[in-house]
């Protein structure tokens, strides 16, 4: 129990909120703040002042134990991490959460590169989500690392610029209906940069969470959307977007998950990565 306390701790230390630590946690508000609550009885400390009606501000004490809270989550995944290891086979687990984007292109590519022996040291497991539901899973601990195309910056997260993607408009040019990614994605960021610049509120539009269906969909003729390039069937039409629709792919990690083996994973990622730059 004290470990979810301390996990709760941690994240409303780092968003300064109740409810945005909550949608991290995947538990709700109130339960929040009663594990808050009961952390303050157990430390018989106050740990949040209210600086109005949204907003958080730790107190002293808080953030003496912030530092101590963030080393004692990581040394107790450290010491759960260790009963999975045996004495001839220790295999490393490293949990990645994945853009689809970046899932689908950047990923494959960077696994493929990676040699046999590591591979065969490592327990990879892999998720796709959008990006702010990596960006939570990160600073809640739930991935190791994360795999992003939307430029997300946060005070707890280190940010590594991995590769070049190039987002074109594609499908049915002539087409009023628009195939819109949901919000949170990197895509729809994009997308709403798009029609700011271009003074566009589309009347028709789709929301899909997945970019192969959105793909399929415009491979059948149906409306149009800004895609990465690197998605699009050979024969489909398409216009290059301006400069400003370069985008890069990142990997985010949490500031305080200092294992050496991630460390050593980062780097080999980020050498790979410099060949497909």
């Amino acid at each position: 129990m004290m470990l979810k306390l301390i996990k709760t701790f941690i994240a409303v230390y780092e968003t300064r909120s109740f409810s945005k630590a909550a949608d991290q946690l995947f538990i709700s508000q109130p339960t929040v703040s009663v594990h808050i609550k009961q952390l303050e009885e157990q430390l018989n400390v106050k740990l949040f002042d209210r600086n109005g009606r949204m907003f958080l501000s730790p107190t002293l004490n808080a953030r003496r134990f912030y530092q101590h809270a963030t080393q004692l989550l990581d040394d107790w995944q450290e010491a759960t991490a260790s009963l999975d290891l045996t004495t001839e086979n220790t295999r490393t687990s490293i949990s990645i959460g994945a853009s689809q984007t970046t899932a689908t292109v950047l990923l494959p590519k960077i696994i493929a590169q990676l040699s046999k022996s590591t591979l065969n040291s490592m327990n990879l497991k892999v998720e796709m989500h959008n990006s702010e539901e990596i960006l939570a899973g990160v600073l809640n601990k739930q991935f190791d690392l994360g795999f992003i195309e939307k430029p997300i910056t946060n005070d707890f997260i280190v940010r590594h610029t991995l590769a070049k993607d190039q987002l074109v408009l594609a499908g049915n040019l002539a087409s009023d209906m628009w195939l819109v990614r949901e919000k949170g994605s990197g895509v729809y960021h994009y997308m709403q940069q798009y029609f700011k610049q271009q003074n566009i509120v589309p009347e028709h539009f789709l929301t899909i969470t997945n970019n192969d269906i959105i793909v399929k969909m415009l491979s059948e003729n149906i409306g149009k959307s800004i895609v990465s390039s690197q998605t699009l069937p050979k024969n489909m039409s398409f216009i290059k977007l301006p400069d400003s629709f370069n985008r890069d792919f990142y990997l985010i990690n949490h500031q305080h998950n200092n294992r050496p083996e991630i460390q050593d994973f980062i780097v080999m990622v980020e050498k790979i990565a410099k060949t497909l730059l």
